[in-house]
């Protein structure tokens, strides 16, 4: 082993627009709807991809499609806004973040909790 891994490093699933208009061609993929993470796993083309999927400009793309999903390359963007599609990126919380609102939660339920504690006692 060389060199370190980076823990914050982001886990995407890669996908290509050529490919999804392959599937689209042969009827394996629906283009109705929007097209996400789940969609294209279902058909087999997103695999792992914790952080969810990034589509990549590789392939011709005419499909009118609805992108929700991750990330997008800037070719892929041109591309698929060219075919008159649209893309909508996702924000992933980050788990620091998650646990910061959770704790910050949990404080307020327990200030509430105590307040109804002393409007209880002095009742």
């Amino acid at each position: 082993k060389r060199g370190f891994n980076n823990i914050f490093a982001k886990d995407y699933s890669e996908v290509n627009i050529g490919m999804i208009q392959k599937l689209i061609d042969a009827k394996t993929l629906d283009g109705k709807g929007v097209i996400d993470h789940a969609a294209l796993k279902a058909v087999g083309l997103a695999r792992g991809g914790k952080d969810g999927v990034r589509l990549l400009g590789k392939g011709d793309f005419t499909a009118k499609l609805s992108f929700k999903v991750a990330g997008v390359s800037k070719g892929a963007r041109e591309a698929v806004e060219k075919a008159g599609g649209s893309i909508e990126l996702i924000e992933r919380k980050v788990p620091s973040e998650l646990a910061a609102a959770k704790k910050g939660k949990a404080r307020l339920a327990r200030i509430a909790d105590k307040d109804a504690k002393k409007a209880a006692a002095k009742a």
